[in-house]
């Protein structure tokens, strides 16, 4: 694309954030990002404009690349320019920083950690891809690494133990025979590339299933740790509904790979202008009754306890599936209930509430 088209998206993006935003930022909560490359790509020119079009947009966090492998602050200066997370958190935006990792000398890849950390980001997440796969020392060492250099800014009184040290890697480790339980002692959170677009079409249709089917596989691997989902967007296919559905399943620190530019087209700026970026994430728990001729059920999402009222009487039969279509609690209630799912993991599932006349269907969400 030539210099000049990219001053033209740009220019268009600029007349359309140029309103100010009446939402107020749930700055608490909310920790929605995006992923950041390479500035000198995006067609801002300078790293105050690209924070002043992001804050208006309501985004709250950024994650900078500042190393690839060992430390090269000559290709990354974002590793020690100061001033780069000064200016986004003059935004009121986080500023994370994330490398990208390989086998082999993990001391010099690991001391990026607290060289970003004296540069003040936030937080800092370890990109560990397909080098990676299927092993088991080489993924030990490097994390080991980087959790001794944690442990000796929290000594040396640099960062406390709130500083979120993350992963990122596939969003189906499964089949990439990806150690997640290696990992898991040593990092704070994980960041999936769950990708949908790369997947393929169909995987964009129903994004919660994805996204409750990537939790349970981290799980079942050994991931003990808070998961926030990323979701591509390069390939200008996800429309902003379906992001917003991806975001609202995924939660508060769902992130965006990446900013527009090189070869991600610009174009994307048109789904990202829609997203819901202010959505509200500190009333998870606010009852949202679902009702028809014979039932309400509510709250939705759900904690604890789930209320059903029914407008018949006689026996209630009900069934609960997780998404997978597993069947996970039945029972018979009369009158007016309650069901417990104190017990269920947070996600999404089906309730089916049946007498002899029809079968009522609800999805629900576990928060």
């Amino acid at each position: 694309m030539e210099l000049g088209t990219h001053k033209i998206w740009i220019t268009l993006f600029y007349l359309l954030i140029s309103f100010p935003n009446l939402d107020a930022q749930e700055t608490d909560c909310n920790k929605l990002g995006v992923w950041l490359w390479r500035m000198e790509q995006t067609g801002f020119d300078s790293y105050e404009q690209l924070a002043d079009s992001l804050s208006k947009l309501g985004i709250k966090r950024i994650y900078i690349k500042v190393a690839d492998g060992g430390i090269d602050s000559a290709a990354w200066p974002t590793l020690v320019n100061k001033s780069i997370p000064d200016i986004f958190h003059n935004y009121d935006m986080e500023a994370y920083a994330w490398s990208f990792n390989y086998p082999g000398n993990n001391e010099n890849q690991a001391e990026a950690l607290s060289a970003s950390i004296s540069t003040g980001y936030d937080g800092y997440v370890i990109d560990v891809e397909s080098q990676f796969d299927g092993t088991t020392t080489v993924l030990d060492d490097l994390m080991s690494a980087f959790k001794a250099e944690k442990q000796r800014a929290i000594d040396g009184g640099m960062i406390d133990d709130s500083f979120i040290m993350g992963v990122t890697t596939w969003g189906n480790p499964d089949d990439h025979n990806f150690r997640i339980d290696i990992m898991d002692p040593y990092i704070d959170a994980y960041f999936p590339q769950t990708y949908l677009e790369a997947w393929g079409p169909d995987f964009l249709e129903n994004p919660g299933f994805w996204i409750e089917l990537g939790n349970r596989e981290y799980r079942e691997l050994g991931a003990t740790k808070p998961i926030h989902h990323i979701i591509n967007t390069e390939r200008n296919l996800i429309t902003s509904e379906q992001l917003n559905e991806f975001i609202k399943f995924s939660g508060a620190e769902t992130s965006l790979w990446r900013i527009p530019g090189g070869s991600t087209t610009f174009a994307i700026w048109q789904d990202w202008l829609l997203v819901d970026w202010n959505r509200s994430f500190c009333s998870l728990t606010n009852t949202e009754t679902v009702a028809t001729s014979q039932y309400k059920v509510f709250p939705n999402p759900v904690t604890d306890i789930l209320n059903i009222t029914s407008h018949n009487s006689g026996n209630i039969n009900y069934c609960i599936y997780d998404i997978l279509g597993h069947k996970i609690i039945a029972g018979i209630l009369l009158g007016n209930h309650t069901i417990n799912l104190s017990s269920l993991e947070p996600g999404y599932y089906t309730l089916n509430i049946s007498n002899k006349n029809q079968i009522d269907t609800y999805k629900l969400i576990k928060s």
